[in-house]
């Protein structure tokens, strides 16, 4: 059974084996625009603890995703940007910001667009283009906060992240303009991109499908819960969960289709708090849907298995604290993520099981 405690560590890249390691290649949130984290499908997680090959101690909480790159890993803590090297975990730059950074980071491939950068938002309304070597900042703009992710369109070189003016920022990876979309709220909801559209949600439950060529809207639906789930974009639908930690403390899970009907709404079978509030992306691993969610005012958290087609809960894992805020990571027929209880769990996605 896999269940790591991770309670004790600021921050630490936990690695399964040497050859996930060496492959790995993880430029911003679930790996890609689609946010269904490929490279995870063709992996196997097994049933012993995983070793960790290092630990770096941040000196802060660790609140921004990881990602990695083909030298070095990259995320922030507190009030500092950092990347450190893949191999040993070594601090290779730091860049400071004036306040915190919860945000989470993408790496940007150098092209005709501008150089190999990581780009980052920040509590301090700026966000940054960082180079990759060196963390010396490229370019920056100022927004609202950003709390959610940036999501990386290398084929037209733009980075489209949301901030807490109720906008969905578009820039140029040499940090020009490309264009803003405004919501009806502040954007926490890291974008999805597939070949013709943009995908994110607000804070005011409506989610938007923009042209990915103009910008414009295509079409938008309103829900009852607000939307920082990064949307999960698989070939047969769109899944995203939507939550209310504060208000109503609850939350559910939906799948959409591209034209942006609902095809089902999942209460997890339960009427007050339903699934509890749902932050996260979630994974869809052949005919289950998995989705981490909870409330940290209860101190409660649920690992969720939906049926696919359906919605319907197939089965369920209730942890001593909160999920809703770790995207589960597809690996092979399970899922791995963490929860605010400090343990980083491995699923068997068909049963539920801990591996």
């Amino acid at each position: 059974m896999v269940v790591f405690d991770v309670s004790r560590l600021l921050f630490c890249f936990v690695v399964f084996s040497a050859d996930v390691w060496a492959a790995s290649f993880w430029p911003q949130i679930l790996q890609d625009g689609s946010h269904r984290g490929a490279l995870g499908q063709s992996l196997h997680a097994g049933v012993a603890e995983p070793k960790v090959k290092w630990k770096y101690h941040a000196g802060a909480e660790v609140e921004s995703s990881v990602v990695v790159g083909e030298r070095f890993v990259f995320s922030a803590a507190g009030k500092r940007v950092f990347a450190l090297s893949k191999e040993k975990g070594e601090l290779i730059w730091s860049f400071q910001t004036s306040r915190e950074v919860l945000a989470s980071g993408a790496l940007a491939s150098a092209s005709t667009h501008g150089s190999a950068a990581f780009l980052i938002g920040s509590d301090d309304h700026s966000f940054y283009a960082l180079e990759q070597d060196t963390g010396k900042l490229m370019w920056k703009f100022t927004a609202g906060e950003f709390t959610g992710g940036a999501t990386v369109g290398e084929e037209e070189g733009v980075v489209y992240v949301g901030s807490g003016d109720s906008k969905l920022h578009a820039y140029f990876l040499n940090g020009t303009k490309c264009m803003d979309f405004k919501a009806t709220d502040q954007v926490c909801s890291t974008p999805a991109l597939d070949k013709t559209g943009i995908y994110f949600g607000d804070d005011g439950g409506m989610f938007y499908m923009l042209d990915r060529a103009s910008g414009k809207k295509t079409w938008s639906r309103k829900f009852a819960s607000g939307i920082r789930s990064p949307p999960r974009l698989e070939d047969d639908a769109i899944f995203l969960s939507i939550g209310d930690p504060d208000g109503s403390k609850s939350g559910e899970v939906l799948r959409l289709s591209y034209e942006g009907e609902v095809q089902w709404a999942s209460d997890c079978g339960r009427k007050k708090h339903k699934c509890d509030s749902c932050w996260t992306a979630p994974a869809a691993v052949h005919d289950v849907v998995i989705v981490g969610c909870g409330l940290d005012t209860k101190s409660r958290g649920f690992i969720w298995g939906l049926e696919r087609e359906t919605g319907s809960v197939r089965w369920k894992i209730q942890t001593k604290n909160d999920c809703q805020t770790s995207s589960p990571v597809v690996m092979g027929d399970a899922v791995i993520l963490g929860c605010t209880d400090g343990v980083l769990y491995a699923v068997e996605e068909a049963t539920g099981v801990l591996r």
